[in-house]
């Protein structure tokens, strides 16, 4: 397993790193501690986690100046709810909160308060102000000349911004974040004390020890980090109350929260299965055994609309390569405009790394063409930008690519791999393929060194890889992944085997080639 000394270190460029199933876990983030359930973890509300907004309700209780405070956080959490959970905690009478008061029930009349005249707390959504902004200035003088009033809004980050445009006397107030994300150390213990607080608040059942561990690595899996645990209130309510009904035992067992998630993919993952048969029946061309010149595995991945469901897609980009040109790469996505900005600023480093390599003397004498087969829908994103270029490199040198491995990345002009996100969903997308097919042995992924913290892989690809069906390797430049996909070192213009002396060979030959020819003859 890999230590911090070992990943801190310079890594040579043509490094190939795989990984071992213990790279994979996340079981040094456990307390070592004997197994226990959520019956011995004292409750614990999800507002309670949200210490800087209860701050900001500190502030907001002792000033005597400002009586507005602004909570922002994501809709994934129950805003309202919880700021009002955060009043309770604090010892002030319950607040009140106005989901959409009407223009009486805001400001009353000569005969009766409205919640804006009274006294006390009053909780209210961003987006009502957002929706009635002829309001804006009768809020502000009520808290101006109410001094009893406290007025706390609350919205995702979009109704914030927008309500802070329109009403700038906002930009006075108190503001807090509410947060989703938490530090995985020792997460069994705070998410231990979460599922008892639910089991006292809402009925559902204790965990048992390995459900709370995988329910564990689930929510580490959703931050995108498994060095973070991503709480999304309202759908881990769900999810919990779900597994408690599904399980016939006294506590929820590994088994039932499987469950659960299984039933909770299988409702929206229409559009995965559909793509998976077009595979099967070979609709869908995705090679995983043998080689091909210019032909690639790309590893993509999709948000079905409507259900929001994210899931890996591999895809195949084939490069080709012509004599003259500009000597650069052309991008037919971009071309039928299929592509997005970003996409189209990956496929310009492309071109920035082969002129540095290649072109830095005198201009390169061929022009290549890169596209996404069987893509009829506008791409965007600098994940692929590692694929394309190593393509690209297959053209240029003649070195067929492996098409058992699949390649993420982003690159730079100097080569150098950066991070991608979806990581999982990628390396589970091209497996599925792969398992469809049949598993060879030699088959897997390459994606970059820095995207192992993001590693939580479901359990049919941890299985594989121990077995040695199924491998994951991990590049810091753009030279180790050739190195393995193209099964030939970088090396340089004096090694003749090498990647780097094949190319430079080819592009003296069809420079000089071009040089000696007449015109004429190009029409012949």
């Amino acid at each position: 397993m890999m230590n911090d000394m070992q990943q801190n270190r310079v890594a040579p460029a043509d490094e190939v790193v795989e990984l071992e199933l213990e790279d994979l876990g996340f079981q040094e983030l456990l307390i070592k501690q004997a197994p226990l359930d959520t019956r011995a973890c004292k409750a614990r509300s999800f507002a309670s986690l949200q210490l800087r907004a209860k701050n900001a309700l500190k502030a907001l209780y002792h000033s005597k100046e400002r009586h507005l405070l602004l909570l922002c956080g994501p809709n994934s959490l129950d805003l309202l709810k919880n700021a009002s959970e955060l009043c309770s905690e604090l010892g002030k009478e319950m607040p009140i909160i106005a989901y959409a008061p009407s223009r009486f029930e805001m400001f009353g009349s000569d005969k009766e308060n409205g919640v804006l005249t009274g006294q006390g707390t009053v909780i209210m959504p961003c987006v009502h102000l957002i929706d009635h902004p002829k309001r804006l200035g009768m809020v502000e003088a009520c808290l101006c000349e109410n001094r009893e009033l406290r007025l706390i809004l609350c919205g995702d980050a979009t109704d914030c911004a927008q309500l802070l445009l329109m009403w700038p006397y906002l930009e006075n107030a108190l503001h807090a974040d509410l947060i989703s994300e938490f530090p995985a150390l020792g997460g069994e213990a705070l998410l231990g004390s979460l599922l008892a607080y639910y089991h006292d608040t809402l009925g559902s059942k204790h965990f048992e020890w390995q459900a709370l561990r995988l329910l564990l690595g689930y929510l580490c899996r959703l931050s995108g980090d498994k060095r973070y645990l991503y709480l999304p209130e309202v759908r881990l309510k769900a999810l919990i109350m779900e597994a408690s009904l599904l399980s016939k035992g006294e506590c929820v067992a590994q088994h039932d929260l499987l469950k659960a998630l299984g039933a909770e993919d299988f409702r929206v993952n229409y559009l995965a299965e559909a793509e998976l048969r077009d595979h099967r029946d070979r609709q869908l061309l995705i090679a995983t055994e043998g080689e091909v010149v210019g032909q690639i595995n790309g590893l993509s991945v999709v948000e079905s609309a409507g259900t929001s469901f994210v899931y890996g897609e591999p895809v195949r980009i084939t490069a080709t390569l012509r004599a003259g040109g500009e000597g650069d790469v052309i991008d037919i996505e971009r071309k039928a405009e299929l592509a997005g900005q970003i996409h189209a600023k990956a496929m310009m480093i492309i071109n920035g790394f082969l002129t540095k390599e290649f072109g830095s003397e005198q201009p390169l004498p061929v022009s290549a063409s890169l596209v996404f087969e069987q893509s009829y829908s506008e791409i965007d994103g600098d994940s692929a930008s590692l694929t394309g270029l190593c393509a690209v490199i297959s053209v240029l040198s003649g070195l067929p690519v492996r098409q058992d491995l699949a390649v993420t990345g982003a690159v730079d002009q100097f080569g150098d791999v950066q991070p991608v996100g979806g990581v999982n969903e990628k390396i589970e997308g091209f497996f599925k393929i792969c398992r469809l097919h049949g598993l060879t042995g030699s088959q897997g992924v390459i994606i970059p060194h820095s995207c192992i913290s993001q590693l939580v892989l479901r359990p049919a690809v941890l299985k594989a890889i121990e077995q040695g069906k199924f491998h994951i390797y991990t590049v810091n430049h753009v030279k180790g992944a050739v190195k393995l996909l193209l099964s030939a070192p970088w090396g340089s213009e004096e090694d003749e085997q090498s990647v780097c002396s094949l190319i430079l060979s080819r592009l003296d030959a069809i420079g000089s080639h071009a040089e000696r020819r007449p015109w004429w003859q190009f029409w012949a």
